[in-house]
């Protein structure tokens, strides 16, 4: 059960048909007696999924330093490069047998998590596993293209969209830009066509942070995406305003309008670039 929809570069992924979202989570009287929460830091993170599993016994695994520990039983390792590599290790310790479905399956959600392994949570253990995985019939080139090079023509107008209207504080040192519902509604696109969009702003030379503002389709609200180079721990950040991830890459949702999000959050960032570059 996933409060989003598939995100169409990922409908490749065998099982991605069984993932139930169409749920009326109001009328729902669905009584769960457990429900295992995968890589999410704070509950929120599952959205209105918390209404249909308020009632279960809560298995948290995650690997989030920002992880709240909201289980009955919660299984953290901040140390993993992603939940799927937590995932692989269930599989070795139970002596489960790993099928090449399973191990499509293993493989994206490391990639995917690492940034396709060039992210600092990269590991040595992150390239054993891979390496294990890529023994199955798994094409990485084939893998990649889906997930990254697959992008339609109006995602990417949008995106040029996007770019015309970047911002940059005074002293470079932070980014930010935004997509709104009228855009998405020009352009016909669902809000996870954008999930890629911020890696493009986080290469600007001279930026230590990168913000991506998206308004929420449904409800008001404005879900931030955030992206350090090093030196800046966004999670602390991104904690501030209810939401959590790494210290290099994190996010929130700002219960405000477009404008009063952008100012609060980039006034926290100057904040924060201010104290590590100042000393104080």
């Amino acid at each position: 059960i996933n409060a989003d929809n598939v995100p169409k570069n990922l409908k490749f992924l065998p099982g991605q048909e069984r993932i139930e979202t169409g749920l009326d989570f109001r009328k729902e009287q669905i009584e769960f007696d457990a429900a295992i929460v995968l890589d999410s830091p704070v509950l929120e993170r599952i959205g209105k999924v918390r209404e249909l599993i308020k009632n279960a016994y809560i298995i948290n695994i995650d690997h989030h330093v920002s992880n709240e520990r909201f289980g009955h039983i919660n299984w953290t390792d901040h140390k993993a490069s992603a939940a799927g590599e937590m995932v692989y290790g269930l599989y070795k310790s139970s002596s489960v047998p790993i099928d090449v479905q399973t191990a499509l399956c293993l493989y994206v959600a490391i990639m995917t998590d690492t940034g396709s392994f060039r992210y600092s949570n990269t590991t040595p253990a992150t390239h054993r596993i891979v390496a294990e995985l890529l023994n199955f019939d798994i094409n990485p080139a084939q893998i990649y293209e889906f997930i990254y090079e697959t992008k339609s023509f109006e995602a990417l107008k949008m995106l040029g969209e996007a770019l015309e209207n970047l911002n940059r504080s005074r002293d470079g040192k932070i980014v930010w830009f935004k997509v709104t519902k009228k855009m998405l509604k020009k352009y016909n696109l669902p809000l996870e066509s954008t999930e890629s969009f911020i890696d493009v702003v986080r290469m600007i030379e001279g930026s230590e942070v990168a913000v991506f503002f998206r308004e929420l389709e449904s409800g008001v609200g404005i879900k931030v995406s955030l992206r350090s180079k090093c030196r800046i721990d966004v999670n602390k950040i991104a904690k501030s305003f209810g939401g959590g991830g790494h210290s290099l890459a994190s996010g929130c949702v700002i219960e405000k309008k477009m404008e009063t999000a952008e100012k609060l959050l980039v006034k926290e960032i100057k904040k924060a670039i201010k104290k590590r570059f100042s000393g104080k």
